[in-house]
């Protein structure tokens, strides 16, 4: 299988005030961390090297909660 890695950027900050947007911005973050770290554990070494990354930097941020900044 192969894998092609896509550019992730952060959702910004909320504009507006009041509860719903804070939590919908919230939400939109962890779901954003979860799916990027559930990437993040498939990819293969090679593009860990393109990366910069080493197999223990891939197994620890994977590892970590989807509310873990």
């Amino acid at each position: 299988m192969h894998y092609a890695p896509r550019l992730v950027t952060l959702p910004a900050a909320p504009r507006t005030t009041g509860l719903l947007p804070t939590l919908k911005a919230q939400f939109d973050l962890w779901r954003l961390r979860s799916n990027t770290r559930r990437q993040l554990a498939l990819l293969d070494s090679r593009t860990l090297v393109d990366l910069g990354l080493s197999p223990a930097d891939q197994q620890a941020e994977a590892a970590k909660w989807f509310w873990q900044g």
